[in-house]
C-alpha cells in the first residue's frame, strides 16, 4: 500500500483523548490535512438518539456502534474542500472490544454500502482505537485496496 501513515503526534492524543472521554461509548472524529498542519475534529455520535427513537431500526446503542450527525457530516465535509485542506483520516472507537475494521465499518465506507461502488471517501484512512475503562489500547489504520477490493490494516507512523 506503500509509505506509511503519517499522524502528527499532537493529533494522535487528542483523539486518544478524544476516545476516552467517550467512553462507554463510541466515539469517532475525522482528522483533516490543513496548511497549518493535523486538525482533529470530534464529532458527535448520535447513535444513542436513533436507538431511542426507533429501537426497532436502529438496535445498538452508542456502547456498540456511532452515528455521524448529518449536517456535521456535511459542514466537515465543507471544511475539507478548502484551499489546502482535506479530510485524511476518519477514526473511531471500539470500546471494550478490539481495534479492528468489522463488517459495519466496511459497510458504512463504502458508497451504498456496495464493494462494486468503492470507497465513500477515496483517500480517506480509517483509524479504529479499542478502549477498555478509559484507556486506549490498540489504534491500526485501514485503506481501502483496489486491488482486493477491501479495507485492509495499512502502517502508521507517529510524526513528532
Amino acid at each position: 500500500m506503500g509509505e506509511p501513515i503519517a499522524i502528527e503526534r499532537q493529533a494522535l492524543e487528542s483523539m486518544r483523548a478524544h476516545v476516552r472521554e467517550e467512553y462507554p461509548d463510541e466515539a469517532w472524529g475525522i482528522l483533516f490535512e490543513s496548511p497549518e498542519g493535523q486538525v482533529v475534529r470530534s464529532m458527535t455520535n448520535v447513535q444513542n438518539a436513533l436507538h431511542e427513537e426507533d429501537p426497532e431500526q436502529h438496535p445498538r446503542d452508542a456502547k456498540t456502534a456511532y452515528a455521524p450527525d448529518p449536517q456535521e457530516l456535511m459542514q466537515a465535509s465543507r471544511d475539507g474542500d478548502r484551499p489546502g485542506w482535506r479530510m485524511a483520516v476518519f477514526y473511531h472507537s471500539h470500546p471494550e472490544h478490539d481495534a479492528y475494521f468489522s463488517a459495519t465499518d466496511t459497510k458504512r465506507a463504502l458508497w451504498g454500502g456496495s464493494v462494486e461502488m468503492g470507497p465513500a471517501y477515496p483517500g480517506v484512512i480509517y483509524v479504529v482505537f479499542s478502549v477498555d475503562a478509559h484507556t486506549v489500547g490498540d489504534v491500526k489504520a485501514f485503506a481501502w485496496d483496489d486491488d482486493a477490493s477491501e479495507f485492509l490494516e495499512v502502517a502508521f507512523e507517529v510524526l513528532a
